[in-house]
C-alpha cells in the first residue's frame, strides 16, 4: 500500500521539487541574508514548512490527475497504473481533499506568520488551476503544456516571494549581491520553464495512443507528429541558446568548475536529446527521450550549486 502511494504521489519527482526550493533558500538567500544582516521572513521550520505546501500542491495535482486519466493510462502506461488496482478511486479522491485541506491550513498560517495574506491566496489558485488543467487543459493543444511548465517555474518563484521583503534591504544593502541572486533566480525560473516545456510536448508524442482514444486534441494528434518534433526542438534549440547567453552575459556568476558542468552536465544531454527527437519512433524510444529530457532539468538544478554567488 505505502509502495502505491508513493507512485501515486510521484515520489522522486516530489524529491527534485523539495531540493529545488532548499537550494534555492540555502545556497543562494540565506547566505545572502546572514552576511548583510538581515533577518528572513521564514525561519528553518517555517521554510520547511513552506517546502510542505508546495509539495502537498504537486502531490494533490498529481492524485487528481490520475483519476481523471484513469482509462487513458491504462493504454499509455498500463504497467504504472495505481488507481482502482491498489487504490481505489474512493480513496485517492480521499487523499487528493486532505492534501488539499492540510496544504491551505498550513499557507493560511504562514501567511498570518510573515503577514503576507497573498501567499495564502496562492495555495486555493494553484489547486484550482491543477484541477482544470486535469479535467480540461491536458487536453487542448500548449495550454496545458504551458501551465504545467509555469508551474515548475513558479516552484522557484515562490521562495522569492516569500522573501520579497528581506530580498529588498538586500537591494538596498548590496545591490551588486542581489543583482546575482535575482538573476540566478530569473535564469532558474526560466530554464525550468523552457526544459519543461521541451519535456511536455515529448511527453505528448509518447502518449499519442491513449490520447487519441480519450479525443484530447494534443500537439501531435491536432497539429502532427512533424509539427510536435519541431515544437520540441525549437524549446530544446531555445533553450540551448539561452544557457550559453546567459553564460556569455554573466560571467561573473560562472568558474571554470560551473562551465564545465554546464556544457557536459547540462548542454551535452541537451543536444543528444534534440538528436533524438528526430529519430525516436517508438513509443518506448520517445519514452527514453523523457528520461533523457528530465537528466537536463536534473543538471540544471545541481548547476546552482556551482554557481559563483559572493
Amino acid at each position: 500500500m505505502l509502495e502505491a502511494l508513493l507512485r501515486l504521489v510521484r515520489l522522486p519527482n516530489l524529491v527534485i521539487v523539495a531540493l529545488t526550493q532548499y537550494l534555492l533558500y540555502y545556497v543562494l538567500l540565506l547566505p545572502a541574508f546572514q552576511a548583510k544582516g538581515i533577518t528572513p521572513a521564514l525561519d528553518d521550520a517555517h521554510f520547511s514548512l513552506l517546502v510542505v505546501v508546495t509539495l502537498l500542491i504537486t502531490a494533490g495535482g498529481y492524485v487528481i490527475n490520475d483519476i481523471v486519466d484513469f482509462r487513458i493510462d491504462l493504454i499509455n502506461r498500463p504497467d504504472k497504473v495505481v488507481i482502482n488496482r491498489q487504490i481505489r478511486v474512493q480513496s485517492a479522491y480521499w487523499l487528493y481533499f486532505c492534501f488539499n485541506l492540510l496544504g491551505f491550513l498550513i499557507s493560511l498560517y504562514l501567511s498570518f506568520h510573515i503577514e503576507c495574506i497573498p501567499l495564502a491566496n496562492l495555495f486555493p489558485l494553484s489547486v484550482i488551476l491543477l484541477f482544470v488543467y486535469s479535467t480540461y487543459l491536458k487536453r487542448r493543444a500548449l495550454l496545458g503544456n504551458l501551465l504545467i511548465a509555469l508551474f515548475c517555474a513558479g516552484v522557484a518563484g515562490i521562495v522569492w516571494f516569500a522573501e520579497r521583503e528581506g530580498f529588498q534591504e538586500l537591494v538596498a544593502a548590496a545591490p551588486e549581491l542581489a543583482g546575482r541572486i535575482g538573476s540566478i533566480f530569473s535564469w532558474y525560473m526560466a530554464f525550468a520553464f523552457l526544459s519543461t516545456m521541451f519535456r511536455e510536448v515529448i511527453k505528448d508524442m509518447e502518449d499519442v495512443q491513449g490520447d487519441v482514444g480519450a479525443n484530447c486534441r494534443t500537439i501531435p494528434i491536432l497539429w502532427g507528429i512533424r509539427a510536435a518534433r519541431g515544437i520540441a526542438a525549437a524549446f530544446g534549440i531555445g533553450l540551448a541558446v539561452f544557457l550559453l547567453y546567459f553564460s556569455l552575459a554573466s560571467p561573473q556568476l560562472f568558474t571554470e568548475l560551473s562551465l564545465f558542468f554546464l556544457i557536459f552536465g547540462v548542454l551535452l544531454p541537451l543536444f543528444l536529446a534534440l538528436i533524438w527527437v528526430f529519430r525516436a519512433r517508438e513509443k518506448e524510444q520517445y519514452h527514453q527521450l523523457s528520461q533523457l529530457a528530465k537528466l537536463v532539468m536534473l543538471g540544471g538544478l545541481a548547476l546552482l550549486l556551482f554557481l559563483a554567488v559572493q
